[in-house]
């Protein structure tokens, strides 16, 4: 393979997801940012699809286009228990989007700002002389980029966080199907809650004319256990159709506070790279804009030395992450969760 010369910038972030695009929006227009990706955008992401609050009070203050919605356009959340055999409507409200759509709409806000390149695969980085270097291949041909900044938002697998921090976090099978079906949830996402399927949870999301049902599963008889599930919400709820679509991905599920990381030096982890992720329900989206809004923030702040402030932006989102580990421990036990769900 061949290696070209050296290109140089003040920041480059691996992964357009939300985390990558947010942070390239809001970083300060005079710097110099390479945006990469592995994919072709756009492209799909396993992923329901959902924005939370926290998520959608950002995502709102950037005039989103309307074909990023789906519909029913916002729904009602429903925890059903089929251990306990109750269902519990909430008070929660979510925003119903497509993925694709939205990813897409999210590069877009940073066209002309900064430089985007896609089939391109981080595959090593070194500090040097006070810079980093860093290593990716586009096309068959590696490169070696120099930057002040590496932004690592590449995701439950990142290849970044496997350079700074050793730690592991436990992971799931997140595998959906959209299907067509004459039976539909009205405006209601259902998290459904079944020991025998999983002990993280499973889902039914209207969208448009079809639905996702998926699980997040642990890594054994995952075939066998995504067909109990499907089963069972047939019997249950009447929800059965024709599959036109199959995804599965990979989870991050944080089981302490500990599995968080930011980051070391000049290389920052947002998103689910850091480990920022829900672990009661997987939910990422909000802690991608917000991780990646905090790390813009912190080298628009203190360009050169803006890890301390990012530690302390990223606060919050750590303290809410810790919170969820205990609702997650209490949702992951059929007794404790009917107390949890009831209160």
């Amino acid at each position: 393979m061949k290696t070209e010369d050296v290109s140089s910038y003040d920041v480059v972030i691996v992964g357009a997801g939300p985390a990558g695009c947010i942070t390239s929006r809001f970083l300060d227009k005079d710097f110099k940012v390479l945006l990469l990706d592995w994919s072709r955008m756009p492209r799909d992401k396993p992923c329901g699809g959902l924005l939370v609050e926290e998520a959608y009070s950002i995502i709102k203050k950037l005039n989103p286009l309307e074909d990023i919605f789906s519909l029913p356009r916002t729904l009602n959340l429903k925890n059903v228990d089929w251990n306990n055999d109750i269902i519990i409507k909430t008070n929660r409200n979510l925003v119903n989007i497509s993925r694709r759509a939205f990813d897409h709409w999210l590069l877009k806000l940073s066209e002309g700002k900064v430089k985007f390149s896609s089939e391109t695969k981080f595959l090593d980085f070194k500090q040097r002389d006070g810079a980093l270097n860093i290593l990716v291949e586009k096309s068959n041909k590696k490169e070696i980029i120099r930057s002040k900044y590496l932004i690592g938002a590449d995701g439950a697998l990142s290849s970044i966080r496997r350079q700074v921090e050793k730690r592991q976090i436990k992971q799931y099978f997140a595998v959906q199907e959209l299907i067509k079906s004459d039976k539909n949830v009205g405006d209601n996402a259902l998290f459904i809650y079944d020991n025998k399927i999983t002990d993280f949870y499973s889902w039914v999301i209207p969208k448009d004319k079809n639905m996702v049902i998926g699980s997040a599963l642990e890594k054994n008889d995952i075939k066998s256990k995504f067909n109990f599930f499907k089963n069972k919400l047939k019997a249950r709820h009447g929800v059965y159709g024709t599959a036109t679509k199959k995804e599965v991905a990979i989870i991050n599920r944080v089981l302490s506070k500990k599995d968080i990381s930011l980051g070391k030096n000049n290389v920052f982890l947002v998103g689910e790279s850091a480990g920022l992720i829900s672990p009661s329900t997987g939910e990422g989206i909000s802690f991608a804009v917000r991780s990646g809004l905090n790390c813009a923030n912190a080298i628009n702040k203190n360009f050169d030395n803006a890890f301390m402030s990012y530690m302390y932006l990223c606060q919050p989102l750590e303290n809410e992450i810790e919170k969820k580990v205990k609702k997650a421990e209490m949702l992951s036990d059929p007794e404790k969760r009917l107390t949890f769900l009831k209160k």
